[in-house]
């Protein structure tokens, strides 16, 4: 349960830091891995986000900022 609610915290963590302003993956990792998680449970959390369409790239084609979808602002009032 411990686990769980770890990476509710992480997810939580991600979408808030992307709901305040679009970032680059490598800039929110910074932010999410000194709040809290580290680098492994970022990416697993990353991965879990983006294959969720919970946030997606603001430009797909390009080195672009990550920005939250519909669906991640929906979840982040759930969690």
């Amino acid at each position: 349960m411990r686990r769980l609610t770890e990476r509710m915290q992480l997810a939580k963590t991600v979408l808030r830091e992307l709901s305040r302003q679009p970032l680059c993956r490598t800039e929110l990792e910074k932010r999410t891995v000194r709040r809290c998680g580290t680098h492994a449970t970022f990416e697993g959390m990353f991965r879990f986000l983006v294959e969720g369409g919970y946030l997606q790239k603001s430009e797909p084609k390009h080195r672009a900022a990550y920005v939250i979808t519909e669906r991640g602002t929906r979840f982040l009032e759930v969690i």
